[in-house]
């Protein structure tokens, strides 16, 4: 074989293995936006059965649930994932007793979590709940994500075993299973704000059964793998911090919009990010696809120019959708909430920044992947989250939800322009910063333009407008040689 055609064939099969990987995340991707559409799709029932307080109380123990999830996961789902290759080739025996090892970390790590979280529940009930709930509300609440814990791990053995549709089913059913179970605590057994979590953590355990049936193979109970531990923590603990700091950026809105103006609010604000969900579910769907690309654009000689072309369409595309769900935010909560929900619609447009800038990091952190130099995340995380934490404070107690979103969508631009920064001084892109800087400040003038106005009906002139700015946009993301593109097909008889 000739070098040349050796060549060819070389990058011919490494193509062929990038379709691949970008399609098997793509089916990952569906299949978490579909579990997630779930949740989405039951505010409807939800937002007629909950009042506004109530949907604020839930919201807020979730909350608190999520940062118990971020301790219990001490970074083991990493390390699974990357001890799982590492130790392929020792066979599958070494690789059952790394996942069962994870496993009974867990299950007995967690209890333990679970325990002293729930020890804390009556401090946290005085703080933030003026004394109305009861302890097995934390107790069942933490439980709910012990559960969710494991079942997690199990559909993730089936990612690694390259068996996508089994990890799809699995997701939906838990999520399918979850709402009718809820359902059923809610309306039947008549439980109220404690059988949304009942039903949840009964969902959990059910599929976690079924998923750890189905990964059998890579289980061996027979002993505690306890030498697999210390490797597992010092390869998953370092890796905590910005996990938490991650969590702070994300959640402290809702920390501080309870505290200030309780769960009314709060309930407002969770259905409003509910909805701009819808824009994170896409953003999601993008992550899946882009980072197999992304490795293999970040060792080839074009890889710069790769990421300049997918900056400049994804923000521009991005920056559309965002004024694109403002425009029609008020309608969506009419048409999908109960009437006491639908002032939500303010959070709608500006949260949905927070998943475009989100998904934006994962293509300008480039040059910090490259270079190996994650540990800066942490760095570029905390100091958002503090920020972020400051502007909370600012803003929330004067604006309430609103003033939390803005807050929170400044927290994440902070995140994401420092971000940038440091990666180019790794590694020269050359992102064409004042085009993106236009992209993203035409959507946000737009939002707080929406928002400001206070009112959903819609002039002939601001109709004319959305509808202008909508495909600037869109052509903004294009560069000159698409155009020509297009001009050439279009002169095709």
């Amino acid at each position: 074989m000739s070098s040349i055609t050796r060549c060819f064939y070389l990058n011919h099969k490494k193509i062929n293995r990038l379709k691949q990987l970008s399609k098997d995340s793509i089916i990952y991707g569906l299949g978490g936006i579909l579990a997630k559409s779930v949740s989405f799709f039951t505010l409807p029932i939800y937002t007629r059965i909950f009042s506004t307080a109530e949907y604020g109380t839930i919201e807020m123990l979730a909350v608190i649930s999520s940062f118990i999830g971020a301790i219990l996961v001490m970074g083991m789902d990493s390390a699974q994932s990357m001890f799982f290759f590492k130790y392929k080739e020792d066979g599958k025996k070494e690789q059952a007793r790394m996942v069962t090892a994870v496993l009974q970390w867990k299950l007995i790590v967690g209890s333990v979590i679970v325990i002293i979280a729930t020890i804390f529940g009556p401090i946290l009930n005085a703080i933030l709940f003026e004394g109305k709930l009861g302890l097995e509300y934390f107790a069942i609440a933490f439980v709910s994500v012990l559960f969710n814990q494991v079942f997690s791990q199990s559909v993730e053995v089936m990612r690694l075993l390259y068996k996508p549709w089994k990890y799809i089913v699995l997701t939906i059913a838990q999520s399918i299973g979850a709402a009718l179970l809820i359902l059923l605590f809610i309306l039947v057994y008549s439980k109220g704000i404690l059988g949304f979590f009942l039903g949840s953590a009964c969902a959990s355990m059910i599929i976690a059964v079924i998923g750890w049936y189905q990964a059998r193979d890579y289980l061996t109970l027979s002993k505690l793998q306890l030498d697999w531990w210390p490797r597992l923590v010092r390869f998953g603990a370092p890796l905590v911090p910005a996990g938490i700091a991650f969590y702070f950026m994300s959640t402290a809105d809702r920390w501080f919009v309870q505290y200030y103006h309780g769960p009314t609010e709060l309930g407002l604000f969770a259905v409003g990010a509910k909805f701009s969900m819808l824009m994170g579910l896409v953003v999601e769907t993008f992550r899946k696809a882009w980072w197999p690309i992304a490795m293999d654009a970040m060792h080839s000689k074009d890889g710069p120019e790769t990421f300049r072309m997918i900056a400049r369409l994804y923000m521009g595309v991005g920056s559309a959708s965002v004024v694109i769900l403002t425009f029609f935010s008020p309608w969506l909560l009419v048409w999908f909430t109960d009437e006491k929900f639908h002032d939500a619609w303010q959070i709608v447009g500006i949260l949905s920044l927070q998943a475009v800038l989100y998904g934006f990091f994962l293509i300008v952190s480039a040059g910090i992947w490259k270079e190996e130099k994650t540990f800066i995340n942490l760095y570029c995380m905390s100091g958002s989250a503090v920020i972020g934490i400051g502007l909370n404070f600012l803003l929330v107690p004067p604006f309430g939800g609103v003033g939390a979103a803005i807050a929170t969508v400044i927290t994440y631009v902070i995140w994401v322009v420092s971000t940038m920064i440091i990666s180019e001084y790794f590694w020269r892109v050359e992102f064409p910063w004042r085009l993106l800087l236009v992209q993203i400040t035409c959507s946000l003038i737009f939002v707080f333009w929406h928002v400001s106005n206070g009112s959903i009906q819609n002039t002939f002139w601001s109709l004319c407008c959305f509808i202008l700015l909508v495909f600037s946009l869109l052509f903004s993301s294009l560069e000159t040689a698409n155009f020509r593109q297009l001009k050439r097909l279009l002169k095709k008889p």
